[in-house]
């Protein structure tokens, strides 16, 4: 199906960048609002002028929860935001040194608020019969390179993207097509399968269009679209609760967090402030530390599962972990964790 595309001209902004810390950058993206529709071959826009500065990502110590697909896994899409917040919340970023995820200096997507992560929903299958049903929003553009934000504002319901999975505030990163051919006949007959890709995360309004409309060409009957999406980061209250004899008089010896799940027990303790001091047990094979051991008397359900090795070393202990080897909100769940800290200075 052929699109007809109009190009709107967005004023031209100037781009800051500043550096955030010795790992990333962000972004600053002079906006115009274009709007575009995919349905049916029917378009309408509309433009207005914005500015918005990126900001930094989450300064936690991981890219977003773990998962792993057990019995305990939580869908990931209970945490999906509307397409307001999204929105508000998208930005662009790079880092300045490679990693195995992604080169340095290539802008990725990313949330301005640590409270909430950008999620890959890979290889969504959408038909391209009769349209897709894609509203699309220009967050951040005008640049002569073709970077900014661009963002589903609407599915049509019942349609093809909205069948696929596609949801308000997505943002489209790749489009794939695959195509068939085939060699030689009889018995000698061999078939083929390749794909070609198309990347359009923090690309503007009309390189996304491209990659939509154009780049499959007119055969495709359909493609595979890799989606981002912005999802509330899930949340785990912890209940941290001290010995009374390390405790002066008027001292509380309980104190209440929040930890974002897939924190490191031991590690989110102490980055909040929480004294791990307890000469008096031997020290963790894992980490060496006296005070690893802590007693979980409720929620070691949204712990991850103990290993082997710790379970041996725990067997006339259940309900004791080692911090260092523990993991909160296993596959993204929430709830309430009490524990308690430096075990050998408990009085019988």
């Amino acid at each position: 199906m052929k699109f007809q595309i109009l190009l709107f001209a967005a004023s031209a902004l100037s781009t800051q960048l500043e550096l955030v810390d010795s790992f990333s950058t962000s972004i600053g993206i002079g906006v115009g609002i274009d709007k575009v529709s995919f349905n049916a071959g029917i378009r309408s826009s509309s433009s207005s002028s914005l500015h918005m500065v990126g900001s930094a990502p989450s300064d936690s110590d991981f890219a977003k929860p773990r998962a792993t697909s057990d019995n305990q896994t939580v869908n990931a899409n209970v945490y999906n935001i509307k397409l307001d917040q999204a929105a508000q919340l998208w930005t662009a970023s790079v880092q300045e040194s490679n990693n195995a995820d992604r080169l340095a200096g290539v802008p990725f997507l990313d949330s301005k608020s640590k409270d909430y992560f950008v999620d890959d929903v890979p290889s969504l299958r959408v038909s391209r019969s009769g349209g897709m049903g894609i509203e699309l929003l220009e967050l951040a553009g005008g640049r002569d390179d073709g970077l900014g934000i661009t963002i589903v504002e609407a599915v049509t319901p019942g349609g093809n993207a909205e069948k696929a999975g596609i949801i308000p505030g997505d943002s489209i990163a790749a489009v794939t097509v695959m195509e068939s051919s085939s060699d030689g006949s009889g018995l000698k007959l061999v078939e083929e399968t390749n794909s070609r890709v198309k990347g359009c995360e923090c690309k503007d309004f009309d390189n996304t269009i491209d990659a939509l409309a154009n780049f499959p060409g007119d055969d495709a009957e359909e493609v595979y679209l890799d989606i981002k999406r912005i999802r509330r980061w899930p949340k785990v209250k912890v209940q941290v609760e001290y010995p009374p004899s390390q405790c002066a008089e008027g001292f509380n010896p309980v104190k209440q967090l929040e930890f974002f799940a897939g924190e490191n027990l031991k590690r989110a303790l102490q980055n909040r402030g929480i004294v791990l001091d307890d000469p008096g047990n031997p020290k963790c094979d894992f980490c060496g530390s006296n005070a690893c051991y802590v007693s979980v008397y409720k929620g070691q359900k949204l712990l991850n599962p103990i290993g082997k090795t710790e379970k041996k070393l725990m067997e006339k202990n259940p309900n004791v972990r080692l911090s260092c080897k523990s993991t909160v909100g296993y596959n993204m769940q929430e709830g309430d964790i009490k524990v308690r800290v430096n075990l050998s200075q408990w009085s019988n």
